[in-house]
Formats: structure tokens, sequence, C-alpha cells
């Protein structure tokens, strides 16, 4: 969420793609969105609170490998934590609340993090962002608040050059107008930041990279302060077009049982939601995730696999269960908190099985909708077109041409071919086949 992405000790990256071999969801029933988001959060706490410990930096590295910015997990619970204070879900006595406090107070007064933050490096703004955190929660170290007002003034490292990625300068710009830093002078204004990001450029949903996914997802995080404040680009057609594009992705994620992805888009759609409403695709995001929680109420990130943990015993089962679960479980508890200040209708209708990213399904499903779609109800018909673009982007990504043109097949018979993502798919595939 706010800080660089890094996965467990063995597995890839936290953002590794889930494959044909990714999370089953179990059935959540005809739940509507706000059920299954309670359900999810009430899970997510409830698991993070039982592991509060292991976001410890030495704790998790009693197991797992040193983090380039060693308290990135606990970063991450108190970016939670302020939401769920924000939204009235967590009381100033709370377990997890005062827990999570100590084991960040703790951290900062270690020598290491002095050291860290002082070298001024690409990982200041993380080292900013949780001093910053700890006043806003109610515990000020105000001698490390002022050696970051420092470093921050004679821009250490040049983090707010204009040479450096637009991204990076406004995390610092999130990170210092939320924790009331005097940023540089030569750093611009969140608001034009944004509209030199990737959210407001136009990102050609079909070819987004995970990476790129990511980018675009913190944008939103930033500019509207994780749902609190509207999106705006000075252009109601880039809004527009933003929301279009996070719909797209947020089929691809859930196509790719990509948990994690789908926990940060459906944030980012709730973000970007300017009234009460409820879409199939949303009500699957979120049944999806409430249908894949753990018993224990973790939710596994893309790097999980049920088989390695099931080799291991004691702490190392322990570590390795944090290492590959805590990431999604947060940013899905995230997630959750905000879908609650948007509350929407229940689904009408039962909703179809969202098709998986396995090429050989996405095979059938295009022969079935080219062949049955002209004949076919007219609910089934507008679920089909919901599922067609992210089927569309997933053929795209994947570069593969045969996929791409069964796919288009189906587009002609749900009548979509003159829309733009269909369109662009079309174009992308004469220029790989002519």
């Amino acid at each position: 969420m706010t800080t660089p992405q890094s996965g467990p000790a063995t597995a890839p990256t936290q953002s590794g793609t889930a494959g044909p071999a990714g999370p089953t969801p179990r059935p959540a029933g005809q739940l509507a969105e706000h059920e299954a988001a309670d359900r999810v959060l009430t899970a997510a706490l409830r698991w993070i609170e039982a592991h509060v410990e292991w976001f410890a930096p030495e704790r998790w590295e009693q197991h797992l490998p040193r983090r380039p910015f060693r308290p990135g997990p606990l970063l991450e619970l108190l970016g939670l934590i302020r939401i769920l204070d924000r939204e009235g879900i967590l009381s100033e006595t709370a377990p997890l609340r005062s827990k999570a406090l100590d084991l960040a107070e703790r951290a900062v007064s270690e020598e290491s993090f002095e050291a860290g933050l002082r070298a001024g490096d690409d990982f200041f703004p993380y080292h900013l962002n949780l001093i910053a955190l700890l006043e806003r929660l109610g515990r000020p170290c105000r001698s490390l608040r002022t050696v970051c007002q420092a470093l921050l003034t004679a821009d250490a490292g040049s983090l707010a050059r204009p040479y450096k990625p637009v991204l990076n300068r406004l995390e610092l710009r999130y990170f210092a107008d939320r924790g009331a830093f005097t940023a540089p002078a030569h750093l611009p204004e969140a608001r034009a930041l944004h509209r030199e990001s990737i959210a407001a450029l136009a990102p050609d949903a079909l070819q987004l990279t995970e990476s790129e996914t990511y980018a675009l997802t913190h944008v939103v995080f930033y500019a509207t302060d994780f749902g609190r404040n509207p999106m705006e680009f000075g252009s109601d057609g880039a809004t527009a077009q933003l929301s279009e594009t996070t719909r797209v992705l947020l089929g691809v994620s859930l196509a790719r049982r990509n948990l994690d992805l789908l926990a940060e888009l459906l944030l980012c759609e709730s973000a970007l939601a300017t009234g009460p409403r409820t879409t199939p695709m949303t009500t699957v995001g979120w049944s999806t995730l409430a249908g894949s929680i753990r018993p224990d109420g973790a939710l596994p990130s893309p790097v999980h696999r049920p088989d390695v943990l099931a080799g291991l015993t004691g702490d190392k089962a322990a570590a390795y269960l944090f290492g590959t679960c805590y990431h999604t479980t947060t940013v899905a508890a995230l997630a959750a908190t905000v879908r609650r200040k948007h509350p929407r209708a229940p689904a009408p209708v039962p909703i179809p099985a969202w098709p998986h990213a396995d090429p050989a399904h996405l095979r059938t499903w295009s022969h079935k909708v080219t062949t049955t779609a002209a004949s076919a109800p007219a609910p089934l018909r507008s679920a089909w077109a919901d599922q067609l673009d992210p089927l569309l982007a997933i053929a795209a990504q994947t570069r593969d041409a045969n996929l791409l043109k069964d796919l288009l097949h189906a587009a002609a018979a749900l009548d979509r071919t003159a829309l733009p993502v269909p369109r662009r798919a079309a174009e992308l595939h004469t220029a790989w086949t002519s």
C-alpha cells in the first residue's frame, strides 16, 4: 500500500501474478456488497490482532529476509489504523491500536531507524511517514520530527526534483502534507502531481503491466486520501476514463484470482464512486474476497501456497503464513473500511461465475458467447458484456493473438465491436497479425 513491495522468504515478490493455480474462492452465497465487505473486515481485523507481534521488524527477521525498509509491514498497519480511527471503527483504547503503536514507538527508538532516516535515501519518505502517523495517532516523536523536517527542507536524496518519477514525488508530497510538514519549494502541489500521474494520462488498460496497475491504485489512494476526498483531475472526462480503466482492471484481477490487486482495485472503486450504486463486477469482487477468507481470517496473497505451508511447522509455518498473507489481509481491511462509507443496494439478481484467466477456460467462454449470444436472455448478455473487456485485456497483456481473435468474435456477437476497448483490441490484433 504505502511501502515498497516485498514478498515472503519462500516466494517471489508480493505482487507476483497468480496463475491458473490461484486460489478458488469458496461460495459466499448471494451476499450483498456491504455484507461481504463487513465479513471481510471482521475476519481481517481478527487475524491482524492475533498476529500483531509479527509486524515488528525483529519478529519478521527471525524467519523472513530483512526488508530494505525494516518497519514496512508496521507502517502499513499504522496506515490501516489511521483509517479505522478516522471512520470510528477502532476506539482509542482498542488493544490492536495500542499494541501497534507500542511496536511502532519501539521501532523508531532503535538506532538503526534514526540512522536510516538520516541517510536521506529513497526510503526517507517511509521514515517520515511512520513518524507522521505516530504523531497523528497520539504518539509524537518530536526530535525525529525535527530531523524529518530538516531533511525535507534540504531535499535529501533530491527526491523532490522534477526528474524523479512522478509517483515518488506524489508519494512524498502526500506524506508531507498529511504530516503537516513543509515541503521543498520546488515540489509541486499534490493536485499538479496528480495530473502528471499514470491515473490522469489515459492509461491503456489492455496493456498495463502489473507494476503499472499498482502505481495507478496508489495514485488513487493518495489523491483521494483513501476515499475521503473526491478525485479531481480538472477534467470530468479524465476522471470518468480512470473509473472505466479501474473497472477493466478489476475484472482482470477477478479472472486472475489475484486477491491482492482485487482488494486494491475495490478500494479504488469505492474511492472513485460518486454516489450509491452497485455493479455485478463489484458484487462478484466482494463475494470473491469474502469467499477466499481462510478459517483463521487471513486472505492469501498471490504468492501463498497451501502446499508449502503444509510442509512447515511451528514458527516457520507462522512466519510463512504471515509473510504471504499480511499485505492482502491489510489492504482488504482498508478496502472494506472505505467501502462502508458508500452503502449500496443489494444485487437484485444472482451473479454468474466470473471466468478464469486460464486460456482454455477463456476459449470455452468465447465459444459459448459467440454461438449462443443471439438467443441468450438479456441479463445473461449483459453479464457477458461486463466480463468481455477484462478478458480482452488478459489476452492483450499475454500477447495471445489467437485468444484475442476468439474474444473479438465474442465481442461481435455481443454487438460491442465499436466500443473503446474492443476497438482498441482489434487494432492490436491487426498490428500483431498483419
